[in-house]
């Protein structure tokens, strides 16, 4: 399993919740371990899949998919024993039982059951009700339910106190169990990999175009996902690929990448020159950020808060050779989604949400995974980063992989 058990049923207790429904794609996940391809399929409410946890320890935890997720449930990553359909059954073609493998098998005992409900809406009103929970108060993974449907389900429900409580999640995934920590080690791991592979072709004469088909086929062929590739070739910014761009000896390049494994999400950025020595220019603007960035660093232990993080690495950069440095963070929470509470480490903001702490200023805890970042962007110049990816520990903190931030002098 991946989630953080003891933490889930705590933040329940909490905030007394007979129950919490999963409804996002990643708290799906988190929760149960499916991966449905129909909510990619059909967007925007097109696909309804739920995960209904209990507080109640005699009840058991569920999965609500509709019948064309079957074959993705029937997988053996998927944890949760407990798993119902909705909407039309379908009858599958079995000429001879004794050929099935066992993810047949699986597949087909899930899509002989009755279904829970014609509805998604209705399945799930009536699987909470089979749970016990049919009057109480709920936390209701509201950013994966359409407001039609959320409407519905609670006219299903007229007893229950149905809550809004995508946040819940998120400050429950915000400390990570060993298994997620290890699932982030693999997907920076990889993107580390993909981004290396695509700078050793970074050379004068080659397009942006065919750098980025180079990062996006090492990421495919491992079995991730892209989710984002910044390619700044002497601009400032964030800029996507710019697909007819060459690359020019002298160039300042800079990639920022993110992409994704198993669930589990990856931010790696790399800088340097194209087919030349850096600069004197480019090589302090790099040196006066990562020396802010190893600051930050440094600093990263349990009970640092994001704001001293933040100013540390503004005193460093400064320190270091760039005194009129200024920046509005440094770095992001990482898991299951790329920016996760408390999202950006900078100056503390206010937080209204009766889930959450109210301030994004929150300690560092044991097990809080972070990607502590900075850069230096020029527009009609050009941009260096830093990005370092860490666990907290006991003792401060780990590297999630091996350090490989300097000013390269490309192709690798």
């Amino acid at each position: 399993m991946l989630y953080n058990r003891d933490r889930l049923l705590a933040l329940m207790d909490k905030h007394d919740l007979a129950g919490v429904v999963a409804a996002t794609p990643e708290n799906i996940y988190y929760l149960s371990g499916h991966a449905s391809w129909s909510q990619n399929g059909y967007r925007y409410g097109g696909s309804q899949v739920y995960v209904v946890y209990p507080r109640d320890p005699v009840q058991s935890p569920a999965l609500l998919i509709p019948s064309g997720d079957v074959a993705y449930a029937a997988l053996d990553q998927v944890w949760l024993k407990e798993v119902y359909t909705y909407g039309r059954p379908r009858k599958h073609l079995v000429p001879d039982p004794n050929k099935l493998c066992n993810e047949e098998k699986r597949t087909l005992e899930l899509a002989e059951g009755e279904p829970k409900g014609p509805t998604p809406e209705r399945a799930l009103a009536q699987l909470i009700t089979d749970k016990g929970m049919g009057g109480s108060r709920i936390g209701m993974d509201h950013f994966g339910i359409p407001l039609t449907i959320y409407q519905r389900i609670g006219s299903y429900l007229p007893d229950a106190n149905l809550l809004p409580a995508s946040s819940f999640f998120r400050y429950v995934r915000m400390i990570k169990t060993p298994a997620e920590i290890q699932r982030l080690r693999e997907s920076a791991a990889l993107n580390e990999q993909a981004i290396n592979a695509m700078l050793r072709a970074a050379k004068p004469g080659v397009k942006e175009s065919e750098l980025a088909g180079i990062y996006k086929g090492e990421v495919a062929r491992a079995g991730g996902q892209v989710y984002w590739m910044h390619m700044n070739i002497s601009r400032g910014g964030n800029s996507p690929v710019i697909k007819e761009n060459v690359l020019q000896k002298g160039d300042i390049f800079r990639v920022d990448m993110g992409c994704s494994l198993n669930g589990y999400h990856a931010d790696v950025c790399k800088s340097g020159c194209v087919g030349a020595e850096p600069t004197d220019e480019h090589r302090k603007r790099y040196s006066a950020v990562q020396a802010g960035v190893l600051k930050s660093v440094e600093s990263l232990k349990p009970g640092a808060r994001p704001q001293e993080l933040f100013e540390t690495m503004v005193a460093g950069v400064r320190a270091a050779g760039l005194p009129d440095y200024s920046n509005f963070f440094v770095g992001h929470t990482i898991g299951l989604e790329a920016r996760e509470f408390p999202f950006l480490f900078g100056p503390a903001e206010e937080v209204d949400d009766p889930f959450l702490p109210n301030t994004s200023n929150v300690p560092m805890e044991l097990g809080m995974t972070v990607n502590l970042e900075a850069s230096s962007q020029v527009m009609g110049w050009g941009s260096v980063q830093v990005e370092y990816t860490c666990a907290v520990t006991e003792s401060g903190h780990e590297h999630l992989i091996k350090p490989d931030q300097q000013l390269f002098t490309l192709p690798m």
